[in-house]
């Protein structure tokens, strides 16, 4: 008996010391979100439920109030709870990531912030979608489409004209960007190019910001002229599909919390070599305008069907 025990006692003890050491190597991270009513709270939640779904083990999660102090009170017992890696979510956590940072490594979300900048060396997923992601979508759903046509304000929008100009050359788009700095330029440009639009192989990009200012005036008659004339509408703003745009994207809050879990990773084994910059998001769900795609002559397979997160109108 004890010969057995003679030759199991390695296999034992290496067993154990390989489980310390995988216990020890495995992070803690954190996440801090500020203290919001539902339906913005659910949100966070599922971000949250994303990030652990990746990580295959529980985070550690912290309210931020609105004191300053509070924070204060945070980042002491981070440090307490032994905490290696934080991700910051919402515009109060992007105002706290700048303390964490001092202490902590950091990854953002779930803010609105334009992609592609550096914020104090901070890295993290902006809740603006990839314009590639929008262009990905428009050539799956209607694959005639050769040239896209989009007028924006280059004061809010610059940034993802950017990178559709990228995206659209990458797929093979022609991408005609007509850069409006006031209202009334906003309206002429829409004007001239529903005169222009002659034939359904073009698509017409509404950006987030794009009719924002004019709405009321100007999305009624972009929609009423793509129904006359038979052409797609798209938009980066999820309420232009209930209105009668062909289709949109909006954030993935779980698919969100996976890749800010990779992202918090990457963070923490790059040490001193963090990668710092904000990406568009990239996680996301399809809403689809049914009528608009049945007055288009669209047909969907069961498969597709699937694929899409909401439908109008009355989405089931």
């Amino acid at each position: 008996m004890n010969r057995y025990l003679f030759f199991l006692l390695p296999i034992i003890c290496g067993s154990f010391f390989s489980i310390a050491i995988a216990r020890a190597e495995t992070p803690s991270i954190a996440v801090l979100y500020p203290e919001v009513r539902d339906p913005y709270r659910a949100v966070f939640l599922e971000i949250i439920r994303g990030m652990e779904k990746e990580l295959g083990q529980s985070v550690t999660p912290y309210v931020l109030e609105n004191e300053a102090s509070r924070l204060t009170t945070i980042i002491e017992k981070m440090k307490t709870d032994h905490i290696d890696v934080v991700v910051s979510l919402g515009r109060a956590g992007l105002e706290a990531a700048k303390a964490l940072s001092e202490t902590f490594p950091v990854v953002i979300g779930a803010v609105m912030i334009a992609p592609g900048q550096e914020i104090q060396g901070l890295t993290g997923i902006s809740l603006a979608p990839d314009p590639d992601a929008l262009f990905e979508h428009l050539q799956h759903i209607v694959p005639h489409i050769k040239e896209i046509t989009v007028v924006f304000d280059p004061k809010q929008t610059a940034w993802e004209i950017d990178y559709a100009k990228k995206a659209a050359k990458a797929r093979g788009f022609s991408l005609n960007a007509m850069p409006a700095h006031d209202v009334q330029h906003s309206s002429t440009l829409y004007r001239q190019v529903l005169v222009e639009i002659k034939n359904n192989s073009i698509a017409l990009w509404l950006p987030r910001e794009g009719l924002a200012i004019a709405e009321q005036v100007l999305l009624p008659v972009v929609l009423k002229e793509a129904w006359e004339k038979n052409f797609v509408v798209f938009s980066s703003n999820l309420d232009h599909v209930r209105k009668g745009a062909l289709f949109s994207l909006y954030p993935d809050n779980v698919g969100m919390g996976r890749s800010l879990a990779v992202l918090a990773l990457q963070q923490l084994q790059a040490g001193a070599a963090k990668t710092a910059g904000i990406k568009p998001l990239r996680d996301l769900l399809l809403a689809v305008n049914l009528r608009t795609a049945e007055h288009l002559g669209l047909q969907f397979s069961s498969q597709t069907r699937r694929e899409f997160g909401l439908v109008f109108p009355n989405s089931q």
